[in-house]
């Protein structure tokens, strides 16, 4: 098994660092663009270069901490122009997840999430602490789950969704690609994509370009 290089040095990158230390995998380092990371160690782990010289890593998996969905999707795209990695998916020993549930490449899966059955999540998705996902509910790429949020069953998230802190979605709903589901908030309706929806009911309060 090869050792893994994290992208992304702030506080998801530690997280992650926590999550794959629990799976008995190696970290060779971290990635990062902020400059006054480069030469440092993070949790006893050093900062290796700037995420575009990942071609001198090609023997390592790669996991990309970053939480933002748009800013994963970026990550891919920069690496794919400089470098052809793999990438780890790493579920926390912790999480319940179902053994015929689809996970793709580069997920990660925190520690007390729940995903029951008949479900589909889409490349570099991460599903954050003690989350609950129902059955039959589908993942498109780059989706970020914020910690404690409960999806109920044959629910769609479009790619780019991100869903904030303790949200709640009702169950036979889509979330249009790039949507917002703000913290807190209770979706019980449909809605489309680049969109921003905050409350209980969560309606939408904003268009994204």
């Amino acid at each position: 098994m090869k050792d893994i290089i994290i992208i992304g040095a702030s506080g998801f990158g530690m997280e992650v660092l926590w999550l794959a230390r629990r799976l008995g995998r190696n970290i060779s380092g971290f990635l990062d663009d902020t400059i006054e990371k480069q030469g440092k160690q993070i949790m006893g782990v050093p900062v290796l270069g700037l995420i575009d010289q990942c071609g001198k890593h090609e023997n390592n998996e790669f996991i990309i901490a970053i939480g933002s969905p748009r800013g994963r999707e970026s990550v891919v795209s920069r690496i794919q122009d400089c470098a052809v990695v793999e990438y780890a998916t790493l579920i926390d020993p912790s999480a319940i997840v179902d053994k015929d549930v689809s996970v793709g490449e580069g997920c990660i899966i925190c520690a007390g999430v729940i995903c029951t059955v008949g479900i589909e999540i889409g490349r570099h998705t991460i599903i954050n602490l003690n989350s609950t996902v129902g059955h039959n509910v589908k993942f498109g790429d780059y989706v970020t789950v914020a910690p404690n949020v409960s999806i109920s069953g044959n629910i769609y998230l479009n790619s780019l969704v991100e869903v904030g802190t303790g949200a709640v979605l009702r169950e036979k709903l889509e979330v249009g690609v790039g949507t917002i589901v703000g913290m807190g908030s209770v979706l019980t309706k449909n809605v489309d994509g680049n969109k921003v929806v905050v409350g209980n009911p969560a309606r939408v309060i904003k268009s994204l370009g």
